[in-house]
């Protein structure tokens, strides 16, 4: 059996809320990184990366690492 879609219903919510939202300029990085890390859901601050939870994950246990430079 093949998966064609990955659908978690329970987030129509979130992505309902998302969609009627204007577009932020912040950097959603950058934005979490002045955050405090219970607010912002860091788990690590490292001098290169750091280590944030997904707030809406698909499947339990996703994490995001991401580079504290903000380059294009």
């Amino acid at each position: 059996m093949t998966l064609d879609r990955l659908w978690a219903g329970w987030r129509a919510h979130y992505i309902d809320d998302i969609a009627t939202k204007p577009p932020s300029d912040e950097c959603l990085f950058c934005g979490l990184l002045a955050m405090g890390d219970e607010e912002a859901m860091i788990l690590e601050r490292g001098d290169c990366s750091f280590t944030v939870m997904n707030a809406y994950p698909y499947t339990s246990g996703h994490l995001m690492v991401a580079p504290r430079a903000h380059v294009a």
